[in-house]
């Protein structure tokens, strides 16, 4: 194929996937999962109307079953990531442990009162079509770092963001976040306050056991 074909092919696919699919409720059952046909194909995800994951699968109904597990897809582990990070009993899920069972329940309830499922049947040019949709929207839940994006990792970035990310916590800043903690502080008031990250306070507080101490 030519170069203005494989544009005009992938354009066709885009539009039948953005404006012609049908948006499915999502029931996070394994009925649902395995009503999906077991063919090639790309989809997407919308959160309230909006685009917020691109994913392309040798088998669409096998991918549909990966969203029953936090640990077989990312989807789940950034939307939990983003709405839940503030949680206490929050840790960040993995490929390898899902979240706390608590969120684990909130997230599904989530994802079916407010994702939609789109996808088609795609035999040639998936990984272009995700590829092309993902550069023209980059949606918030697709995996971070990913296609080449620069991770900031080192201690100098970090601390652009936060202070004191790396730092080493003292007995004087011990106390003081056991005291405000007591006194009900929220974690992003915490976060604020001591230059660190939301998961670097609740590891501290997990450390310390202030629930157990401040009765919470």
């Amino acid at each position: 194929m030519k170069k203005t074909e494989i544009e005009e092919y992938l354009l066709k696919l885009e539009h039948k996937l953005l404006i012609e699919s049908e948006r499915k409720p999502i029931e996070l059952t394994r009925d649902w999962a395995n009503s999906f046909p077991n063919q090639s194909a790309v989809y997407l995800f919308r959160e309230e109307g909006e685009i917020c994951y691109v994913g392309e699968s040798g088998s669409i109904r096998g991918r549909m079953n990966d969203v029953l597990n936090t640990k077989n897809h990312t989807v789940r582990r950034n939307l939990g990531s983003n709405h839940y990070s503030e949680h206490l009993s929050y840790e960040k899920a993995t490929s390898k442990k899902s979240f706390a069972d608590e969120i684990e329940l909130m997230l599904n309830d989530r994802i079916q009162k407010h994702l939609t499922l789109s996808y088609i049947v795609v035999d040639l040019g998936r990984k272009e079509l995700e590829e092309r949709l993902y550069a023209k929207l980059t949606p918030k839940y697709n995996q971070k770092g990913k296609r080449g994006v620069k991770k900031a990792y080192t201690k100098a970035e970090k601390q652009v963001k936060d202070q004191y990310a790396y730092e080493r916590w003292t007995p004087e800043s011990d106390g003081e976040l056991e005291r405000l903690f007591c006194e009900g502080k929220s974690i992003t008031e915490l976060s604020q306050i001591f230059g660190r990250n939301a998961g670097a306070i609740k590891s501290r507080i997990k450390k310390l056991e202030l629930k157990e101490k401040c009765g919470g």
